[in-house]
C-alpha cells in the first residue's frame, strides 16, 4: 500500500489497508463471492476481535509494505510514504489513539489521562504514565511532548515537519505538578486537538533541526513500544520487529513481526495465496477482489474511512498549470461518470463522482459543492480558448505563443486503478485539444522525489482519511510560503489560510465544518484538485489472524494482534 502521508494522506496505488467513507459490510466474504458487499454503519471496523486469552503466545504476522521507510521520524517531510505510520507505531509511543468512530483518546500505556480543563483560555491538563520509558532507560516526561511541539509549531523553519497541523495552534507547554503532568494551552483555540501527539519522540530527536530532519533516517536511536527493531533490511525493504523485553504494558502476542516490500498489487495477492503474506489489500481492485475471494482460509474484511480518489493538479511556477483558469478548464474536460463506473462498478453499482474534497457521504457535514465545475466539454473549449489555448486548422492539440498544451500526469508504475484513470483522461481531453502525457515513476520513490519536489503536472492519488479530524486534514489546502507541507499542487490563497484559521478555532461543530464547506467552494473555484469517487475498504486476510484486519478509524493494539488459539 503505497500512501503518501499528508495531513490527508495520499495513496499512489490501487490498495491499501484502510479505505473508504463507503458503507460496507463487517462480515467477511465467502471463498467465491463475488457479489457487492452489503452496507453498514460508519463507525465499526472488521479485525476478529478476539480476547487476550483467546489469543496464541507466539508466531509471526508478515505485513506487506510498499515502502521502505525514507526517514524513521515520521514527523518529518520526506516521511511522506502511509507506509511508514504502522513500522514507527510498532515501537515508538502512541499517547493518542483513536476508537473505531474515529474518537482519540489517551493511550494508558503512556497517558493516564487528558482532558479540557477551560474553554476561555482553552487548556488541556495531561498526566502522564510514569511506567513509561525510553529504551535507553530515560523517562519520558513532559519535556518531551515540549520538545516535540517547538519542532512542530512552525516557528523554527529549520525544523522541516511534514504538518504544523494543531501544534501551531498551541501557546505554551507547562510544567505541572511533576515530570508527569503538564498543561497545554491554545491560542487561537484548537477545536480538534485530542488526536495531537498520536506518535511522540524523545527531545534528543526534535529538540535539535539536524538531527529532526536527517538524525533517524537510516534507524530509529530511540524507542520505547511493545516492540523493538530486530533488522532493518535495506536491500530487500523490509524491517522486523520482535518484542521489547523492556515493555512496561501487556506482552505482545507475535514474536515477530516482518514488514515486508511488495512492489505492486499482484505480488500481494500472489504472497497471500503462497503464504508470503497474511493479508493483501484489495479496495477497488477488482481482479484482486475475486482472487482473494476464492481463496481458501482467508477472509475478506470491511470497513470505513473517507478515502476517495482524486486527480492533483501542479499550481507552482515550474507547472503548466500554474494558471487557474487552465485548471478550471480541464475540470471541465473531465468526465467522471464513466472513471467511476470503469473502475469501481463491480463493487459500488450506484457510484457517483463526489462534490466535496474535505467532507464525504455519509459523513457529518457533507454538501456538494461542485455546481459550476461539472463535465461540460463545450464550456471546457470555450475557456480554453479564452485563456489563448488555441486549435488551429488541422492541429490535433492546442496550442498558446508557440507552446503546445501538453500536460504530464504522474502515476505510480504498477497502479492499476491509476493507469485506468490516466487513460480515460487522456481520452477525454483529447477531445477537446489537451494532449495528456502519461508518466509512470516508480512506487517506491513516486511520492519523495516527484510528488513532493513538485516534479508532476497533474497526478493520480487516493485521498486517505486516517481519522483525522476535518480541520486537520484539510491542512492539504494550507499555504504556508516556502514549506508547503501537505499542499502538494502548491495551490491556495490567503482567504482559504483564514478560513481554516478560524474553522480550526471554532468550537462549535455546526459553524466549524459550515467554514470548512466554503474552503471546500474556494478549492473548486482554485482548480486545486478533481475528486473522483469513493474508494471501498475490503481486505483479504489469512483466516486465524486476530485483531488485525480492516481497521477502519481505529488505531492497532500491537499487544492484541496474533493467531487464535
Amino acid at each position: 500500500m503505497l500512501v503518501s502521508r499528508t495531513p490527508r494522506a495520499l495513496l499512489a496505488v490501487a490498495v491499501t489497508v484502510t479505505a473508504s467513507a463507503l458503507l460496507l459490510s463487517a462480515c467477511g466474504g465467502s471463498a467465491g463471492s463475488s457479489a457487492p458487499p452489503p452496507t453498514k454503519q460508519i463507525g465499526q471496523n472488521d479485525i476478529n476481535p478476539l480476547a487476550r486469552d483467546q489469543v496464541k503466545d507466539g508466531g509471526v504476522l508478515q505485513w506487506g509494505v510498499q515502502a521502505y521507510p525514507a526517514n524513521f521520524n515520521m514527523l518529518a517531510i520526506d516521511a511522506s510514504s502511509g507506509d511508514i505510520p504502522p513500522v514507527i507505531q510498532s515501537f515508538e509511543p502512541t499517547p493518542a489513539i483513536a476508537d473505531a468512530a474515529g474518537n482519540w483518546n489517551p493511550d494508558p500505556d503512556y497517558v493516564e489521562s487528558f482532558k479540557l480543563v477551560s474553554t476561555d483560555p482553552q487548556k488541556v491538563e495531561y498526566k502522564l504514565n510514569p511506567k513509561a520509558k525510553w529504551s535507553d532507560g530515560t523517562p519520558i516526561t513532559w519535556e518531551d511532548y515540549k520538545s516535540e511541539w517547538q519542532a512542530l509549531n512552525g516557528k523554527n523553519t529549520a525544523f522541516q515537519p511534514l504538518s504544523t497541523a494543531g501544534y501551531a495552534s498551541i501557546s505554551t507547554i507547562d510544567k505541572g505538578a511533576d515530570d508527569y503532568a503538564f498543561t497545554v494551552t491554545y491560542s487561537p483555540k484548537l477545536a480538534e486537538w485530542s488526536n495531537l501527539f498520536n506518535v511522540l519522540y524523545p527531545k534528543s530527536l526534535t529538540s535539535s533541526p539536524d538531527e529532526f530532519n536527517h538524525g533517524w533516517k537510516d534507524q530509529p536511536k530511540v524507542t520505547a513500544g511493545p516492540f523493538k527493531i530486530d533488522n532493518l533490511d535495506k536491500t530487500g525493504n523490509n524491517v522486523t520487529v520482535v518484542p521489547d523485553p523492556k515493555w512496561w504494558g501487556d506482552k505482545p502476542k507475535l514474536d515477530k513481526i516482518v514488514f515486508k516490500y511488495y512492489s505492486s498489487a499482484n505480488v500481494e495477492v500472489d504472497g497471500l495465496a503462497s503464504g508470503a503474506f497474511d493479508f493483501a489489500s484489495v479496495s477497488s481492485n477488482i481482479d484482486a477482489y475475486k482472487r482473494t475471494s476464492a481463496m481458501k482460509n482467508v477472509t475478506l474484511r470491511r470497513a470505513n474511512l473517507p478515502n476517495y480518489r482524486e486527480i492533483v493538479f501542479n499550481g507552482a511556477g515550474n507547472s503548466i498549470l500554474n494558471d487557474q483558469k487552465l485548471r478550471v478548464a480541464i475540470i471541465k474536460g473531465i468526465d467522471r461518470d464513466p472513471i467511476a463506473k470503469a473502475e469501481i462498478s463491480q463493487l459500488i453499482p450506484n457510484a457517483k463522482p463526489l462534490g466535496n474534497h474535505i467532507f464525504l457521504p455519509g459523513f457529518d457535514g457533507y454538501q456538494d459543492n461542485s455546481a459550476g465545475y461539472l463535465y461540460n466539454q463545450d464550456e471546457a473549449k470555450k475557456e480554453l480558448d479564452a485563456d489563448g489555448w488555441t486549435l488551429a486548422s488541422g492541429a490535433k492539440f492546442r496550442s498558446k505563443n508557440g507552446k503546445q498544451l501538453t500536460i504530464r500526469d504522474a502515476i505510480s508504475a504498477g497502479a492499476k486503478s491509476s493507469l485506468d484513470e490516466a487513460q480515460l483522461v487522456q481520452q477525454q481531453l483529447a477531445a477537446i485539444g489537451v494532449d495528456l502525457q502519461i508518466v509512470q515513476d516508480d512506487p517506491n520513490t513516486f511520492f519523495d522525489e516527484h510528488i513532493t519536489p513538485g516534479d508532476f503536472d497533474i497526478a493520480n492519488f487516493a485521498q486517505m482519511g486516517d481519522g483525522a479530524p476535518p480541520v486537520n486534514n484539510a491542512q492539504s489546502w494550507f499555504t504556508t510560503g516556502d514549506q508547503a507541507l501537505g499542499n502538494s499542487g502548491r495551490i491556495g490563497d490567503a482567504s482559504i489560510n483564514k478560513l481554516l484559521d478560524q474553522a480550526s478555532a471554532e468550537l462549535d461543530q455546526t459553524k466549524r465544518f459550515a467554514l470548512l464547506n466554503e474552503v471546500d467552494k474556494q478549492v473548486w473555484a482554485l482548480g486545486h484538485s478533481l475528486p473522483l469517487y469513493q474508494r471501498p475498504s475490503i481486505v483479504a486476510v489469512r483466516n486465524g489472524l486476530a485483531n488485525f484486519g480492516n481497521s477502519g478509524l481505529a488505531s492497532y493494539d500491537y499487544t492484541k494482534i496474533g493467531w487464535a488459539k
